[in-house]
């Protein structure tokens, strides 16, 4: 498995509103091909932490474009440019 995990920071007082544009474009998500999961984590009052999860870093990377099409939506709700790391899983634990 390989991960997109962003950090992003809204302006206040638009979480409301950028969650109500994440559950409209949330549909979207399951056309993108080899997105095996993703998760939108809330860590303060304006920062979220989205950690998606691809089959491949090939399905990561041929996602890029659908993916930043579709997260355009977000752009007037942030604070500023998300910050976006990539890596391999190397550990697992499911109950």
């Amino acid at each position: 498995m390989y991960y997109r995990i962003t950090h992003a920071t809204l302006q206040p007082g638009t979480y409301d509103e950028a969650m109500a544009t994440m559950k409209i474009i949330r549909d979207s998500f399951s056309q993108i091909k080899g997105l095996v999961s993703s998760r939108l984590i809330r860590i303060s009052e304006t920062e979220v932490m989205g950690v998606a999860a691809y089959e491949s870093k090939e399905h990561l990377d041929a996602s890029q474009t659908q993916y930043d099409e579709l997260m355009s939506n977000m752009i007037p709700y942030l604070a500023g440019h998300p910050n976006v790391s990539f890596g391999e899983q190397i550990l697992a634990f499911d109950a």
